[in-house]
């Protein structure tokens, strides 16, 4: 789900993806600011006092870095910390927030594993943990949570208590849902004050950033609200030079993307135009983009085939369950009853009925799933592989993907666009052939 960053924004992107280029100086430290204050007031739009902080207190410029304990990127985004801290070391700091993706397996796990140890040691043992964690990246498993875990000097067995009893899932998932009120969907992301700047970038975009916050910082009359008021109305950040972007026209370009034998579809196999569609059941814009596919469907008839592929959101609670659910609803009565249960679920929007287990289990009964081997299903996560692939896919394309996202014979558009720009494109590939 594609969301505009509601803060003044630095739109520069990538999704667990992008290239830092260090300063190409040894950083010198900055001056020190001019008023001190005792503490800094909180913003309720984007708070600290409940994450893990790292610098002064009263640092004029606060980072608040969302990361995924998985992501290679944000192994690297370190970098970026540790050199905006050498440069201006008296004016950063450093707020944690958790971010992690669902293709990452362990991330999660990982995310709770560090808070947990926060809980027990204080903030100094997180970021040793932290730091253990990135280094030991490639091997992350429960044996390599726990080792490091004793490396920095927890209680075993509340540790290994915490992560069977899923102490600080809902807090770490309260950590991806603000990151989605922020508009933010990739890792790593850095918010400056209230101004974002997604993904790995090169040094001197965090450089320019941090240099422009901090000089309206320092014209600002009351140091102590800073923070909270900068938040309140963030600095616009200029957009970098083309080449540093993560992008480029992505419908120039044609991804190698099979369809699955088993991806759900409606239309002739054999027609000329193939519409792949990665959405996630508890995605607002997924549900209101449903009605243009239908008017698509009935135009175009047997030269177009739309194939449904899943890309659950780690931030949408019930969204993985929602996609096991279908496709449990189609392995037991085939595509018409999934295709039945999709309208259903994305439905349930309109009625403004909040997704839970429950109200699951009822629709997939509703579509005519037995409920017995549905909650079998559910309970052994037997589909997970098929939707775990169709996420790896979505990541294999390199493109940055909220949903819905769409791949028309292999061009990629995103987002619930207007009727006529799919027609637009669909046409200009039917006049090809």
């Amino acid at each position: 789900m594609r969301r505009h960053l509601p803060l003044a924004a630095l739109s520069l992107v990538a999704a667990c993806a992008g290239r830092y280029a260090p300063p190409s100086r040894c950083p010198s430290p900055s001056a020190p600011p001019s008023a001190a204050v005792s503490a800094l007031v909180d913003s309720e739009r984007l708070p600290t006092a409940d994450a893990p902080r790292l610098g002064p207190a009263d640092a004029p410029l606060t980072v608040v870095v969302f990361s995924d304990f998985q992501c290679p990127y944000c192994a690297r985004a370190r970098l970026v910390v540790n050199d905006l801290r050498a440069l201006f070391p008296r004016s950063v700091r450093v707020v944690w927030r958790n971010l992690p993706l669902l293709r990452h397996p362990m991330a999660h796990q990982a995310a709770e594993a560090a808070m947990e140890v926060r809980a027990q040691a204080g903030d100094e043992a997180f970021w040793r943990y932290h730091d253990l964690l990135f280094a030991h990246q490639s091997e992350l498993s429960r044996e390599s949570l726990l080792r490091d875990a004793h490396t920095v000097g927890v209680d075993a067995a509340r540790f290994e208590q915490a992560l069977d009893e899923g102490t600080w899932r809902a807090p770490v998932d309260g950590d991806a849902a603000l990151a989605e009120r922020l508009g933010l969907d990739g890792t790593p992301a850095f918010v400056l004050n209230g101004s974002p700047v997604v993904g790995l970038q090169p040094f001197e975009v965090f450089e320019s950033a941090a240099r422009l916050i901090l000089a309206r910082a320092e014209a600002m009359p009351d140091r102590s609200r800073v923070y909270a008021d900068m938040v309140s109305h963030p600095v616009a950040l200029p957009e970098p030079a083309s080449e540093g972007r993560a992008t480029v026209d992505p419908w120039a370009g044609v991804h190698e993307l099979p369809v699955p034998a088993t991806a759900p579809s409606r239309g002739e196999a054999s027609a000329p135009v193939v519409l792949q569609v990665f959405s996630d059941f508890e995605c607002p814009y997924c549900a209101r983009v449903r009605p243009t596919l239908d008017a698509l469907r009935a135009h175009y008839g047997d030269r177009l085939r739309i194939v449904w592929r899943d890309l659950p959101l780690p931030r949408h609670a019930h969204a993985l369950a929602a996609a096991e659910a279908a496709r449990e609803v189609l392995a037991q009565r085939g595509p018409e009853a999934f295709w039945e249960m999709h309208d259903l679920l994305f439905a349930l929007q309109s009625r403004e009925e909040a997704l839970s287990p429950a109200v699951i289990e009822r629709l997939a009964v509703e579509a005519g799933a037995d409920r017995a081997r549905l909650r079998a299903a559910l309970e052994d996560h037997r589909h997970r592989a098929v939707i775990d692939a169709d996420v790896a896919a979505a990541a294999a394309t390199r493109l940055r993907m909220g949903t819905p996202a769409f791949f028309i014979n292999g061009h990629f558009m995103s987002g619930a666009r207007p009727l006529s720009e799919f027609r637009q494109r669909i046409d200009g590939l039917l006049e090809r052939r």
